[in-house]
């Protein structure tokens, strides 16, 4: 049943699928044997899933606000707000059953001030940064801890105790396998041991370092700016002249030989051996790289730009016109047989293909910079999405216009006002 722009209503015998709306694009109902989905655009998403997963969604004003349920996982987002709760192991199997069970863990973030942490383990944990702060394994540290930041700062990692008195400044280095101090910037030392050393004089005026790398030995840098740079070690050595004006760099683990002058903008990068140039680069006017199956072109950046990957089976190309303006990408992956081509041209294209479907709208404000964001081609794509089209599981090819005064299904043309029955309930109607 379709009455323009009041309200639609679709319904499918075989499966049992439903599909509700009103208003145009800004209420909309789905039913599945598997999902529900209630959208009330651009304000709220509902998404549940059936079964004996239980799993929820939920988006208001996205990306403003987002929340998931499941079983043993709870979160709420709101902007740099988080909260999540979740059941874990607390105890390992030789324990009772008892301190086996699984214990729920809670936690909410005001990124990047306040941090709520409940656990088994810890207890109540509360952080106002940059007030007093204690986390753990928070920032890639096993813990983290701030008193009056910059105050007091320290860190935390397997071997070593960074601890930080005026950061950056002044430090010190402990733990199992630390050691050193640093008053920055005259002098500094530190020791990882067995793993790395090194000290300063005038940072970054006069560096010295050692570094282990694994299958090569102890590798040695020195700087010395404005003057000169070196890297020394097994397979690997590295010389700059005048704050990279000129570096060369032979790298014999990777196999390359690199030179720049100056650094980063102007490089060119080859095989040892090889008289040909893998990669060469005149940044922002010229770039061309081909290394280990991807190439990839640069023109007058951000004018244009290339990628493209051809390994085995897998072949993916992506080219941009001003970044964002136009944009073209194809995946074939031959083993699977999967298909993918998308094109976006802002604000007024946004055009893909998954395999067999063919979908997409114009215009496409948002939908033509994120064309893989969910939230957005959920709440905000449908609501300026003048002329949109998809296909169906059987082949056929679907659209409307102006949210469906006119549209196109199973092959025909739908008016504004549409009635079709069931055929039970057409043979019903009959027989009356």
């Amino acid at each position: 049943m379709k009455l323009w722009p009041l309200l639609r209503y679709a319904r499918d015998e075989a499966t049992g699928d439903v599909r509700v709306t009103a208003f145009g694009p800004l209420i909309e109902f789905r039913r599945t044997a598997e999902t529900r989905d209630l959208l009330i655009r651009p304000l709220l998403r509902l998404h549940q899933r059936r079964g004996a997963a239980h799993d929820d969604r939920s988006d208001i004003l996205y990306p403003l606000v987002s929340t998931r349920w499941q079983d043993d996982y709870q979160s709420l987002r709101l902007l740099l707000f988080t909260y999540r709760t979740g059941a874990r192991a607390a105890a390992p199997p030789a324990e009772s059953e008892t301190a086996r069970a699984r214990a729920w863990a809670s936690r909410f973030t005001l990124f990047p001030f306040v941090f709520y942490r409940s656990s088994p383990e810890r207890g109540r944990q509360l952080s106002v940064a940059p007030f007093y702060l204690d986390l753990d394994h928070f920032l890639g540290y096993e813990r983290v801890r701030m008193v009056m930041f910059p105050a007091y700062l320290g860190l935390s990692e397997p071997r070593v105790e960074r601890r930080y008195y005026a950061f950056p400044f002044v430090a010190t280095y402990g733990g199992p396998g630390g050691r050193g101090f640093r008053v920055l910037p005259f002098y500094g030392t530190r020791e990882v041991v067995g793993e790395e050393r090194t000290s300063f004089v005038l940072w970054p005026f006069h560096i010295r370092s050692e570094r282990l790398v694994p299958g090569y030995g102890w590798e040695r840098r020195r700087i010395d700016l404005p003057f000169f740079a070196a890297i020394d070690g097994a397979g690997r050595r590295v010389r700059s002249y005048g704050l990279f004006a000129y570096t060369l760099a032979v790298d014999e683990r990777k196999g390359t030989e690199s030179i720049g002058a100056p650094w980063p903008l102007v490089f060119r990068q080859r095989r040892l051996g090889d008289r040909d140039w893998q990669v060469w680069r005149v940044f922002p006017f010229y770039a061309r790289s081909d290394v280990r199956g991807i190439s990839s072109r640069l023109y007058a950046w951000p004018a244009y730009r290339r990628k493209s990957e051809d390994v085995d089976d897998y072949h993916y190309e992506r080219r941009r016109v001003l970044e964002f303006l136009w944009r073209r990408q194809t995946l074939v992956n031959e083993t699977s047989g999967h298909r993918e081509t998308l094109t976006t041209m802002f604000p007024w294209l946004r055009s893909e293909r998954d395999d067999r479907r063919a979908f997409g709208q114009t215009p496409a404000l948002l939908d033509s910079l994120l064309p893989k964001n969910p939230g957005l081609l959920a709440l905000w794509a449908p609501l300026y999405g003048v002329v949109r089209w998809d296909t169906r599981p059987d082949g056929a090819r679907d659209w409307n216009l102006l949210w469906g005064l006119a549209a196109r299904e199973d092959g025909r043309l739908l008016a504004p006002w549409h009635l079709e029955l069931a055929p039970a309930a057409q043979d019903g109607a009959h027989g009356g």
